[in-house]
């Protein structure tokens, strides 16, 4: 599975300078250095397309792409919508399954209902180690046979991370 960044510009990227500057929004809140995207832009769609054939000519049999949620996140400075992120998830999706590849949801279970046939599994980062309720957000996908992968991110000293619920 290759992760690439579908929803932000991150300046340390290779190809960062491939988007234009109308093309980066606000910054994500404790990342330096990235800024949401504008997943409305045709050239931001290309950018990601060329992330995709790279993730292809790599051998990856699937896609992550991750930061679909800036409309949870104010909109990323482009009042970004749900139906703005399920079309452009959809795009990508339906061009990697062209090349082969199958594609994951990351953490925007919000449009999980929208996506479902599009999407082959899904990856969580939050739910397996908080104690709200968001796994049930994966009903639907587990209901209908598709995986859902958890990720645990610790930091350098695990022996401080709760693990509750895992």
């Amino acid at each position: 599975i290759c992760y690439y960044s579908a929803g932000s510009a991150e300046n340390w990227r290779s190809d960062y300078g491939s988007f234009s500057s109308s093309d980066k929004g606000e910054g994500l809140q404790g990342w330096a250095g990235e800024n949401w995207l504008n997943i409305r832009s045709n050239n931001v769609l290309n950018v990601m397309k060329k992330r995709i054939d790279l993730a292809s000519q790599k051998g990856c049999d699937a896609i992550d792409p991750d930061n679909m949620d800036a409309y949870d996140n104010g909109g990323g400075g482009f009042s970004l919508t749900q139906d703005d992120s399920v079309k452009y998830l959809k795009s990508m999706a339906s061009y990697a399954a062209a090349k082969g590849m199958s594609t994951g949801l990351k953490n925007a279970q919000a449009i999980l209902g929208d996506v479902l046939s599009n999407v082959q599994f899904a990856i969580n980062e939050e739910c397996a180690v908080t104690e709200d309720t968001k796994c049930s957000e994966y009903d639907s996908l587990l209901s209908a046979g598709k995986a859902l992968f958890h990720i645990v991110s610790y930091s350098a000293d695990i022996s401080t991370t709760s693990t509750n619920n895992m």
